[in-house]
């Protein structure tokens, strides 16, 4: 799982202390790709785009006084508050965990990335690319555009996000894969393109030739001596008209 631009959410009603695991399939159809275990505790991570001030009847994800799911967790979480910076921006997502009350089957569930460095969660990506359609129109020849397709760039094909995150199964992905005989000779060449994942609900990305990911420091497990970056290579099909 994995978080463009997340927002911290507080379960209020857990201790500061508190801790679960949890067991999350890396494919939900094919158990061959095995599993890994994640830390759940009374902060974590959602992405912003899975949280609305303002509620509406076709949306199903986190509001105010609304439940959701956690993807992987056997209990739903209740948004009770917000927090706002200085700016009047949303700082934290103020929730209710609903491990003692009996709460109806949300209708959706989104994904997660605790914050809990002790079990080195979450891992951070310094920088993530996400690549958009070159020209504004399907076909921007010169009929279609004055001026031809060179006035007809967009100015968010690319976007540079920093600040994404992702749970920790990125990380034992890449140690796995750095233990193997092929991933020990295409670290030491410096070729890391080979490496791609699927972030649930957002697209497949590869880390680019930017990224630094010296073997030495993936073995001795230190994450803090490599640089992750990556690019986004597929995007998802998704509804257009689907609110939720």
């Amino acid at each position: 799982m994995a978080l463009v631009r997340p927002v911290r959410v507080v379960l209020e009603n857990l201790p500061e202390n508190y801790f679960e695991e949890h067991e999350l399939v890396y494919h939900p159809s094919d158990t061959a790709f095995g599993s890994r275990r994640v830390p759940f505790a009374r902060t974590l991570f959602i992405d912003s785009s899975d949280f609305r001030e303002s509620d509406s009847p076709g949306y199903f994800r986190l509001a105010p006084n609304k439940t959701v799911g956690l993807n992987g967790v056997p209990y739903p979480i209740t948004c009770t508050g917000v927090r706002r910076a200085a700016d009047g921006s949303v700082s934290e997502v103020l929730c209710r965990y609903e491990n003692e009350a009996s709460v109806p089957k949300p209708k959706a569930y989104i994904q997660w990335v605790a914050d809990s460095p002790q079990h080195g969660s979450p891992v951070r990506i310094d920088e993530l690319r996400v690549y958009n359609p070159l020209f504004k129109h399907a076909n921007p020849d010169e009929k279609s555009v004055t001026g031809g397709f060179m006035n007809d760039v967009s100015e968010t094909s690319l976007e540079i996000i920093h600040g994404a995150v992702a749970d920790i199964g990125l990380w034992d992905s890449i140690k796995r894969y750095a233990a193997t005989d092929a991933g020990k000779k295409e670290l030491n060449e410096q070729n890391v393109e080979t490496l791609r994942f699927q972030f649930m609900r957002i697209g497949y990305f590869a880390l680019d030739k930017d990224s630094s990911m010296p073997l030495s420091a993936i073995e001795s497990d230190q994450i803090a001596s490599t640089k992750l970056v990556m690019n986004r290579i597929v995007t998802l099909k998704e509804d257009a008209k689907k609110d939720a």
